[in-house]
């Protein structure tokens, strides 16, 4: 009889500090309501607990505290009161502003991923404790976290440099750690965090009604496909005459959108060299979805499904 081999199920505080700072907003699940308020866990802080008091939970009148809050639901909420000898954590939900939750969120979000990163990587290097992640962790995320802070920045460094760490390696080679660590924590990141190849597309109209206007025409859109990269390739196909599509695809959106709107100011301005050439943009840069067959379908059913149940009410009173 085989027995499989059960891995142990690991785990760490996202940060290098054991407890929040006062005024850090964090994100929380609740795991029950009493009549103190609602008792949650901090999901950064490897789920120590915290209580969102009563009067924390909103600006408003309470009514009903279930529709403030649910067993089982994320919030973010800020810290008011941190007593780290007796492990008391008191938060607020009110204090936070729509922008500030959003922020916090995010912040989350990126300290998961770089959490989930280095978790995986200890898993394949068959780490057994959770003292060999936490140290597998200080060597790495938390001393780039340390390394590369910047203080306008809203959530910790981690992140950027492992993003980085998939087109530019040597930010790993100054870690405290072996190469097989390092090699593996790198096939991790680039696994992960490798971003997706997106589409743009804009439509511009090009016309020359002067005798060479073909000629004319060709030779603007030729100019302004020079200044395609290999990281950007373009092309421009013909819609309908004079409409044509650009399009390219690109993992850098960014670097995309530059290199196309280069592309048109020289089709612009080769065409405008002519007395009746002209340039007009027909639609704006902007990202290509497929659409996916069997969604039309999904999304009829769906909304029949909203349609004969009740809405749950979440605003409160």
């Amino acid at each position: 009889m085989v027995v499989p081999v059960v891995r142990p199920n690991l785990t760490c505080r996202f940060y290098e500090e054991r407890f929040p700072q006062l005024h850090e907003a964090v994100n929380t699940n609740v795991t029950s309501i009493g009549d103190m308020g609602a008792y949650v866990k901090l999901l950064e802080y490897n789920n120590v607990d915290g209580m969102i008091l009563l009067s924390e939970l909103s600006r408003r009148r309470i009514r009903s505290i279930n529709k403030l809050v649910r067993v089982g639901r994320d919030e973010c909420a800020v810290v008011v009161r941190v007593d780290e000898e007796k492990g008391y954590i008191d938060l607020s939900k009110r204090r936070l502003s729509d922008e500030e939750k959003t922020k916090c969120a995010n912040k989350f979000e990126k300290a998961k991923h770089v959490n989930s990163i280095v978790k995986h990587t200890a898993d394949l290097l068959d780490m057994q404790t959770n003292e060999e992640l936490e140290d597998f962790m200080a060597k790495t995320a938390w001393t780039l976290d340390k390394k590369y802070h910047k203080a306008e920045e809203p959530y910790k460094a981690s992140y950027d440099c492992f993003k980085r760490a998939v087109d530019d390696p040597s930010i790993l080679e100054e870690l405290d750690i072996t190469e097989e660590q390092r090699e593996t924590l790198l096939k991790t990141i680039k696994q992960r965090l490798t971003p997706q190849a997106q589409k743009l597309r804009s439509e511009i109209e090009v016309t020359c009604y002067s005798y060479e206007g073909v000629d004319a025409i060709k030779a603007a859109l030729r100019k302004g496909l020079e200044h395609e990269t290999p990281q950007v390739p373009l092309r421009i196909t013909l819609i309908a005459p004079p409409i044509f599509a650009m399009n390219t695809t690109t993992n850098d959106r960014k670097a995309g959108v530059e290199v196309m709107d280069k592309a048109m100011a020289s089709i612009k301005e080769e065409i405008e060299k002519f007395p009746t050439g002209k340039f007009v943009l027909k639609k704006t840069i902007e990202n290509v979805v497929e659409e996916d067959p069997n969604a039309s379908g999904q999304k009829d059913q769906e909304s029949e499904q909203k349609g004969s149940g009740s809405e749950d009410e979440d605003t409160e009173e």
